[in-house]
């Protein structure tokens, strides 16, 4: 079909070089388009079942280039229908973390929506509110208009798509749709394959020229440069960026003023002497106050979300707070900041390096250096804190993987949304340059997370180590199943077993909602066989002894797909201690978890307890499995804290 060739061939010319195709018939033109493009070595394909899989491994796959400095485009391809609704979940990440994704839907002609043909609905509208723009390519213009002025018009409008995506001219990077309508015959002999209509970078990304910062003034009285008052203790909070060159802006910035740094695990900015590790759980503290009561200043870059503590010191009205920004949405959650300043993101052409950068915002701030003694007084703050007494074995395996990541040309490092990157939040170690580390936080939600790892691989060729809890694990499992004829990713997923949402019990209602009731509504603890399901999807699976052997593991290279389960468990409210340890013998395929209920009327009132099942898996040289069957069953149940004692070594 020659609109779908021409459709491929533009994509190409704007510089997208990784696409994600579920299977389908309405998408059959693209298809084969894609696959003549692929064969030639234009670019890199992959099949994938599950289109929810697919919306984030093409995040995952922008996301890399954007850890390069890069902004741009990778796209998902799906048939009409339902298999549209699916990208929902991906699209919406995309939109809130300015994510650049493309979302390619074929439909079905005009003439047929609203008639109740089979597999049709109203594709255009799904995404409205999320999209940077939203394009609906009808059907047959090659036949309508020649060949000639058809490929124009698509060459054309995907070029608007790829400069809307990549937020070129507005700074606003996101999801943008192309749905594009085909008429049968759906498959053509003899077509030329796609190929790019002109070689080199992507058209949008070439003309993007620097622009100088400029500031948006909220407060007159407070204009940059004019009026504001010389500041000698102030602090940087660097949150979650896709961008490392925003994260070493927020560390050049620190150690120019000497401010404490107060960075996320994914700012790209956890590094060098004056980021701090518990920062949070200081500013919940009468030293912490009192601290923030001398603070003068804060500049804020990225998008922090973690901890409650940050977001009331971003609230602070007697703060004078400047917001440092690439793109053209930022976070002021309280509406307190005083000035908003772009500064320089992915793609700039920018003669100035970062510590030229930040010499200049300190300036035309009118900024001053603090006095050693002031991040010192933080630095012995944290030291002050008091010891958390029991450290949780999950800890344990969050922070060796953050130390493992700490070395160069190591794998990189995606953390799941939840309880993973608020570990490490409050306890990564900065080292002399910060990971590369990755978290959906744009929304926040544990879905997707395993595919953003594959997309991560996809478009960087480079092996990810993924750390995550056994909610997000089993609510994305599916994405590591793959075709026959796909490559097997580099990628490593961690699961830290701790039973269902361990996030729940550090929020307020686990205090106030019975047992039973807390752990069925909110942690939400499985049925489910962690290493049996990995191992069906085809990943080794490894279950290590101690913290030692983790170690040992990570310091291996991450080479095809893989799994370590982590089996801890709980502490806090209603913390349930479950750990089942079970070597499988090759044919036996499950076993049951719980058992059925009686009616209301004749069920006993007993304690229902958590039943989890892992396995332990030997791998040998050769990557054989041996399966010895044994169970071991140890259940607790605590009511509060302190009443589960938490194993640091098994």
């Amino acid at each position: 079909m020659a609109d779908a060739r021409s459709l491929v061939a533009a994509l190409l010319a704007e510089g997208v070089r990784e696409i994600v195709l579920c299977p389908g018939s309405r998408s059959a033109p693209l298809a084969d388009a894609l696959a003549d493009a692929a064969d030639a070595g234009h670019l890199r394909l992959r099949v994938v079942l599950d289109e929810r899989s697919a919306g984030f491994i093409a995040l995952g796959a922008a996301r890399a280039h954007a850890l390069t400095g890069h902004s741009r485009c990778a796209a998902v391809v799906t048939t009409s229908g339902t298999a549209v609704s699916n990208l929902h979940p991906a699209v919406s990440e995309a939109d809130a973390a300015g994510i650049p994704l493309l979302v390619i839907s074929a439909d079905r002609p005009h003439e047929l929506v609203g008639t109740g043909a089979s597999q049709t609905t109203e594709q255009t509208g799904l995404f409205a509110p999320a999209l940077r723009l939203g394009i609906d390519l009808p059907a047959d213009l090659a036949a309508d208009l020649g060949d000639g002025a058809a490929d124009a018009a698509i060459t054309g409008q995907v070029r608007r798509a790829v400069v809307a995506a990549t937020g070129a001219l507005s700074r606003d990077p996101g999801p943008v749709q192309i749905n594009a309508r085909f008429r049968p015959p759906l498959t053509a002999d003899g077509a030329v394959p796609a190929v790019p209509t002109r070689p080199g970078p992507p058209a949008a990304t070439a003309s993007r020229a620097a622009v100088p910062a400029r500031a948006l003034v909220v407060d007159d009285r407070q204009q940059a440069g004019h009026g504001s008052p010389s500041v000698g203790r102030g602090l940087v909070v660097a949150g979650d960026t896709a961008h490392p060159a925003v994260g070493a802006l927020a560390r050049s910035l620190a150690e120019h003023l000497d401010w404490p740094l107060l960075a996320e695990p994914t700012s790209q900015a956890r590094s060098g002497t004056q980021a701090l590790i518990r920062y949070a759980e200081l500013l919940g503290t009468p030293a912490g106050l009192a601290l923030t009561e001398r603070t003068d200043h804060l500049l804020v870059l990225g998008h922090p979300s973690l901890s409650r503590s940050v977001t009331a010191l971003l609230g602070r009205e007697d703060l004078d707070i400047t917001v440092l920004t690439e793109h053209a949405r930022w976070t002021d959650v309280p509406g307190r900041a005083r000035r908003i300043i772009h500064v320089d993101g992915p793609d700039q052409e920018s003669v100035d390096d970062v510590a030229l950068q930040a010499v200049r915002l300190v300036a035309a701030l009118g900024l001053e250096r603090a006095d050693a003694a002031w991040t010192d007084s933080w630095r012995q703050a944290v030291v002050d804190l008091p010891d958390p007494g029991r450290s949780s074995s999950a800890d344990a395996v969050v922070r060796a993987a953050w130390e493992a990541s700490l070395a160069p040309d190591t794998p990189t490092l995606l953390l799941g949304s939840s309880m993973t990157v608020r570990r490490l939040d409050r306890l990564a170690q900065p080292g002399g340059a910060a990971p590369k580390a990755v978290a959906n936080r744009g929304l926040a939600g544990i879905d997707g997370t395993i595919a953003t790892g594959i997309g991560l691989w996809m478009a960087s060729g480079r092996p990810v180590r993924a750390v995550m809890g056994d909610l997000a694990f089993l609510h994305d499992a599916m994405s590591m199943s793959r075709g026959v004829r796909e490559e097997e990713p580099d990628l490593q997923v961690i699961v830290v077993d701790d039973g269902g949402g361990a996030i729940f019990s550090h929020l307020e209602y686990a205090h106030t909602t019975p047992s039973g009731r807390f752990e069925r509504l909110f942690t939400a603890p499985q049925c489910a066989s962690i290493a049996a399901l990995a191992t069906a999807l085809g990943a080794r699976v490894h279950v290590p002894d101690d913290v030692a052997a983790l170690r040992r593991l990570l310091a291996e290279p991450v080479d095809g797909l893989s799994v370590v389960v982590w089996e801890t468990t709980r502490h806090g409210p209603h913390a349930v201690t479950t750990r089942i340890t079970i070597e499988m013998n090759s044919s036996q395929r499950h076993r049951t978890c719980g058992r059925r209920l009686g009616s209301p009327r004749t069920r006993r009132r007993t304690p229902s307890p958590l039943r989890h099942n892992g396995y332990t898996i030997h791998s040998t040289a050769s990557g054989n499995h041996r399966k010895r069957y044994r169970a071991r069953v140890l259940s607790t149940r605590g009511s509060g804290e302190g009443d589960t004692p938490e194993e640091e070594h098994r």
